[in-house]
């Protein structure tokens, strides 16, 4: 199946954060998408390539994951190749410890508040997919204006996102930049065409008549 030129949709969002020097100036975002499931990407997969089928990627797919986790669990970071690394982190309780002594005193179950992993993009001459290299493989297009607004309803606060397609907003913006068209220029090149012709027309005819009377 060939590769579909699908669009990266941006939004145009305004900072509204009083305060800021940067306050009323916008910004892009990434248009917010639902996740593609395991099931989905799957299929994505097996129609890209006929000798792999739908069924067979979700199995590849969900051993991929587990032994992922498994290895994430481990300390143990995980590279695939021009993708990028899964690497695991831990985070710390508020306040860490005061001294070594007071770190072994808590045990490290309660000094490790929880275990994360990270993504690392590939950064290899040739696969680069960070920031302004993947940038280039995308098809960038406009979406969305995204406006929140607040609104108290029943004494209570309340949050509510307007939406406007930038198509529309160019559009109206050409419209309001277009001039206006003369409302006389009709009615002077009719009245011009029409006097003109007519008397150039009449005087043409009268100075044959007189010919001809001679």
């Amino acid at each position: 199946m060939a590769k579909e030129n699908i669009a990266f949709l941006v939004n145009l969002r305004k900072n509204t954060v009083e305060g800021s020097k940067m306050a009323g100036r916008y910004y892009p975002e990434a248009e917010s998408r639902e996740a593609l499931t395991t099931k989905g990407f799957a299929k994505h997969v097996s129609e890209h390539g006929g000798m792999i089928t739908y069924e067979y990627m979700q199995l590849v797919l969900a051993a991929v994951v587990k032994c992922l986790k498994e290895m994430m669990s481990q300390g143990q970071p995980v590279k695939l190749d021009g993708l990028g690394t899964f690497r695991p982190t831990v985070t710390s309780v508020v306040g860490g410890a005061a001294s070594i002594e007071e770190a072994l005193r808590m045990g490290i179950n309660n000094l490790v508040a929880g275990v994360n992993f990270v993504f690392i993009p590939e950064n290899v001459q040739g696969e680069e997919i960070t920031s302004k290299k993947f940038k280039e493989q995308c098809s960038l297009q406009y979406a969305y204006l995204v406006e929140t607004f607040k609104k108290t309803i029943n004494g209570k606060e309340r949050s509510y996102t307007l939406r406007t397609p930038l198509s529309a907003w160019d559009i109206a913006q050409t419209e309001s930049e277009t001039p206006a068209s003369d409302p006389n220029q009709g009615g002077n090149t009719g009245g011009n065409t029409g006097g003109n012709t007519g008397g150039n027309t009449g005087g043409g005819d009268n100075g044959g008549d007189n010919g001809d009377d001679d």
